[in-house]
């Protein structure tokens, strides 16, 4: 059902783990398929992604498939960083099942609602600030 890359990446999630001082953190669950995926970001003040790190409850493609984002925004700045897609993963991963490409969308949305996080705190900061 998956290739060889897939379940090496699934025997050793590097980027698997929470992150102390993420500054852009996110949950989003799946309703369809159950899966649960959590992203915290640590994103410098240049607005460079410096570690991203994920938590995920799920299939063996949701949890490669973030582990795959991970590294693959890892060092970007965030503007370049959100034109990451599934197709994106998939190109990294070879091939996923058909039926496992939907989850891609889970991931993607947990990382854009991460960074959203990310300047809803920024922001807070500045009030904060500025009062």
């Amino acid at each position: 059902m998956y290739n060889q890359k897939v379940l090496d990446i699934f025997k050793n999630p590097i980027n698997a783990g929470g992150l102390q001082g993420a500054n852009g953190v996110a949950k989003v669950v799946n309703e369809k398929f159950g899966d649960v995926v959590r992203i915290y970001l640590k994103i410098n003040d240049d607005k460079i992604i410096e570690v991203a790190r994920f938590k995920a409850m799920g299939c063996v493609a949701t949890i490669v498939s973030c582990n795959v984002l991970c590294d693959l925004i890892k060092n970007k700045n965030l503007d370049e960083a959100q034109l990451i897609g599934a197709e994106d993963i998939v190109e990294v991963l070879g091939e996923l099942p058909d039926e496992k490409v939907e989850l891609l969308g889970t991931v993607i949305q947990t990382f854009k609602d991460a960074v959203s996080d990310y300047y809803k705190r920024k922001e807070r900061e500045e009030k904060e600030k500025n009062n």
